[in-house]
């Protein structure tokens, strides 16, 4: 058994040994150099901000390098040692790393989704209150005619009492006027009176007067 250990962690450093020269190697350098730069840069549309941009001539600057005529098998009962290559412990590191990208990239993704719903709230939100304010504008258009109409009653109110007034003030007027007729009437009726009663005594003064006069000069007459 120990043999047989020994054996398995000398093919296992083996392997370890060719997949780091296969790294190490012209080919693969250049395999893997030749796109890390662009693999993590994603353009920004300027005339947007903070808006990715994907088009199909950067798909390849996003994907990880692989290049297919490494892993050519001749003869699958003898595969090549230049195939690449990994260890256990690069495997189970690599698979907890990728394993816990994914899920970063799920929480992320369910980020995501829960900020698109968001907005969409946040879409729903401002048209709710746009609606808000326009309602609310028209319950102030509607209050400042009922003001209005108030206003205006009041006014009409106002000019009714004043017709009021001027119907009574017209009606006290009329009657007013009647009396005040009357009595120039009867000013003028006893002014006409006095008038007569004076030109009757004049009249009889006159009569008294020319009768004395009469009997003045049948006096003088006779003494003479």
């Amino acid at each position: 058994m120990a043999k047989i250990d020994t054996t398995k962690a000398a093919a296992q450093a083996v392997a370890e040994k060719l997949a780091r020269g296969k790294v190490n190697s012209p080919s693969s350098t250049n395999s893997v150099s030749a796109t890390p730069t662009t693999s993590t840069a994603i353009p920004i549309d300027s005339r947007i901000p903070g808006l990715l941009t994907v088009t199909p001539d950067l798909i390849p600057g996003m994907m990880p390098p692989f290049q297919a005529n490494h892993y050519h098998i001749s003869d699958p009962l003898n595969p090549p040692e230049t195939l690449p290559q990994a260890s256990q412990s690069q495997l189970d590191i690599g698979m907890k790393i990728y394993e816990g990208s994914t899920r970063a990239l799920k929480l992320t993704g369910a980020a995501l989704d829960l900020t698109r719903e968001k907005f969409t709230v946040i879409g729903k939100h401002s048209k709710a209150f746009g609606a808000g304010i326009q309602a609310a504008t028209e319950i102030e258009k509607v209050k400042g005619n009922y003001l209005d109409y108030l206003n205006q009653k009041e006014v009409t109110t106002q000019k009714s009492v004043v017709l009021d007034v001027n119907q009574v003030k017209t009606v006290a007027d009329t009657s007013i006027s009647v009396h005040s007729k009357d009595e120039l009437n009867q000013k003028l009726l006893q002014a006409s009176i006095k008038a007569e009663e004076s030109r009757l005594k004049t009249v009889e003064s006159q009569g008294k007067l020319s009768s004395f006069k009469a009997q003045l000069g049948d006096y003088i007459e006779v003494k003479q």
